[in-house]
C-alpha cells in the first residue's frame, strides 16, 4: 500500500485533484487510482468526486502499525508493537514473547483483534468480542517495591479513567481494585501479572469495551457491562485506533510517575476517580463475606471498613479480595414512623 499517498491525503482538508496527486507523488493517473483502490481494500474510507478528486474520510478500524504510531505521543509505551489476529490472551502471548526474547523493549504492546480465553482477576474469564474492543498487554520493565506493586493496577485504571474523561468525554469512575466504570457499568478491566523467573518484569493486561451493542454481551453481563459506544450520545461507533493512541499516551504518563516513585501524587490523582468513601459495601475474602462502611481506600494499602454491627475496623488488600459490591442503605424502623401532629 502507498503510505505516501495516505500521508498526503491526511494533510488535506478538502478534495485533492487527481492531477495534484500525480504531481506531488510522481505517479501517473492509472497508478493513483490503483493505489487508492488498494487503500480502500485495506479499510481506508476515501471519497471520490469526478471533478474535485479524492478526499480521505477516515482511517481503518484495524490495528495497523503505521496508523497506531501516527501521532502517537509516547517515547516508550507502544513504540514496539506486536499485533495478532487472535490469541488465547494477550498476557499469555506477552509472557511467551518474553521467554523467547528476554531483551524485549520496555513498553512493548501486544494487541489482538480477539482473545479466546481472555482473563481477569482470580482467574475469571473476560469476554473479548472480535473487533469490538481493545484487548492488549503492556510489558513493563521496572523495579517496584513489593508493597507498591498495586500501583501498577491502580495507575493503569487512573490512565484509563483520565483518557475516557479527557478524550472521550465520558464520566469514568474507578471501582477498587481494578475496574473502570461508566454510569455504574464496567467498561474496562485490568490485570497485572508477575512471574518469579522474570524479576522486575510485569505484564499489564487491559480489556476495554469499545463498540459492543447490548446484545453483543453474554446475557449474564448485559446489566453490568457496557461499551463506549453504548454510553455515547446516539450510540455511534468509535474508531479503535483513535482510542488506542491517547490510551497509550496516558499509560505512559502514569508509568513515568511510577518509575519516579511518585506514590502519593498517583494516589491523590487516583482518589479523584474513586467514589467509594462512606459507602456501605460487601466484600469477600477467603470465602468469608464482610460488610461495612468504607472508611479509607488507598491504591496500595487497600480498603478499610468499619465492620457492620461493630466498632472494629479491618483493612483488606486487593490481592485477597474477590468481590466488592455496594449495598443499599437500610432504613431503620424509626425513619419510617410518621410524626404525630
Amino acid at each position: 500500500m502507498n503510505l505516501e499517498l495516505i500521508t498526503y491525503l491526511k494533510k488535506q482538508s478538502q478534495f485533492t485533484p487527481v492531477a495534484a496527486l500525480e504531481e506531488q507523488l510522481k505517479l501517473d493517473r492509472d497508478q493513483v487510482f490503483t493505489d487508492v483502490e488498494e487503500a480502500i481494500e485495506e479499510g481506508y474510507s476515501i471519497e471520490f468526486h469526478p471533478y474535485l478528486g479524492f478526499k480521505l474520510i477516515d482511517i481503518p478500524d484495524r490495528f495497523l502499525k503505521h496508523e497506531i504510531r501516527d501521532d502517537l505521543n509516547t517515547k516508550h509505551v507502544g513504540r514496539k508493537l506486536k499485533i495478532r489476529d487472535q490469541v488465547t490472551s494477550t498476557n499469555e502471548t506477552a509472557w511467551d514473547l518474553l521467554e523467547s526474547t528476554p531483551d524485549l523493549r520496555d513498553g512493548t504492546v501486544v494487541i489482538a483483534e480477539s482473545q479466546t480465553r481472555g482473563r481477569g482477576r482470580m482467574g475469571r474469564e473476560w469476554h473479548s468480542a472480535p473487533g469490538a474492543g481493545l484487548w492488549l498487554s503492556v510489558i513493563l520493565k521496572c523495579s517496584v517495591p513489593p508493597d507498591k506493586v498495586a500501583f501498577l493496577t491502580s495507575g493503569a485504571a487512573l490512565a484509563v479513567a483520565n483518557m475516557l474523561q479527557q478524550f472521550v468525554h465520558l464520566p469514568a469512575e474507578i471501582k477498587w481494585p481494578n475496574d473502570v466504570m461508566i454510569r455504574g457499568r464496567k467498561v474496562c478491566g485490568i490485570l497485572v501479572e508477575a512471574r518469579s523467573n522474570q524479576p522486575n518484569v510485569f505484564v499489564l493486561g487491559l480489556g476495554m469495551n469499545i463498540n459492543q451493542a447490548r446484545t453483543d454481551f453474554p446475557e449474564a453481563l448485559r446489566e453490568t457491562a457496557t461499551s463506549l459506544r453504548l454510553e455515547r450520545p446516539g450510540a455511534r461507533p468509535l474508531n479503535r485506533v483513535r482510542v488506542l493512541r491517547p490510551l497509550l499516551f496516558y499509560l505512559e504518563r502514569v508509568y513515568t510517575q511510577i518509575k519516579k516513585k511518585k506514590w502519593e501524587r498517583l494516589a491523590d490523582a487516583w482518589s479523584e476517580f474513586v467514589h467509594m468513601g462512606g459507602k456501605h459495601v460487601s466484600l469477600r475474602q477467603g470465602g468469608e463475606e464482610f460488610k461495612g462502611t468504607v472508611v479509607r481506600i488507598h491504591p496500595s494499602d487497600g480498603i478499610t471498613l468499619k465492620l457492620e454491627n461493630s466498632d472494629e475496623q479491618k483493612t483488606f488488600s486487593s490481592e485477597s479480595v474477590t468481590n466488592v459490591r455496594e449495598l443499599p442503605i437500610e432504613t431503620t424502623a424509626e425513619e419510617h414512623e410518621e410524626i404525630e401532629p
